[in-house]
This record gives C-alpha cells, sequence and structure tokens, in this order.
C-alpha cells in the first residue's frame, strides 16, 4: 500500500488537495519529506501552480491510498 500526501485547506468547501506524486512506502517516509526542509518547498510550488495563488491550508497529513480510496467512495455514493 502507499501513502500520499493529503492538504485540508481552510476553505468554506474544505477543499482538499491530494499529492499523486510522489508516493511513499510508508507514512514515516511520507511526513518526512514533507517536514525535511529541502523537500517541502516543492510541495508549495505545486500547489501554487495548481491553484494560481496561495491556499490557507488548515492541515496536511498522509494517507494510504485504502483509506483515501474508502473516503472518496463514500462521498460518492452520498452525492448519488
Amino acid at each position: 500500500m502507499q501513502w500520499l500526501i493529503v492538504v485540508v485547506f481552510a476553505t468554506l468547501t474544505g477543499d482538499v488537495y491530494i499529492f499523486e506524486k510522489p508516493t511513499f512506502d510508508t507514512y514515516d517516509e511520507c511526513i518526512g519529506s514533507v517536514t525535511d526542509p529541502e523537500q517541502a518547498p516543492r510541495y508549495v510550488m505545486k500547489l501554487l501552480e495548481e491553484y494560481g495563488h496561495p491556499m490557507p491550508i488548515k492541515s496536511l497529513d498522509c494517507m494510504d491510498e485504502g483509506t483515501i480510496d474508502q473516503i472518496l467512495n463514500q462521498l460518492n455514493s452520498v452525492k448519488t
């Protein structure tokens, strides 16, 4: 199971961004990448590229793909 970085923004709608790349083999590798001062700026640059302006971040964590899939499936079933 791979681990991905998940960002939850402090917006009224609770926007979420999931980094599909890179992936990590463990939670510790994933969170270590985000907190590494040499690697963290690339994530900030990607968010700026995606949104075009800084977004207020509420939280940031790593989740395994299975958990992310479960959450997204539950959200999709609620919408339909």
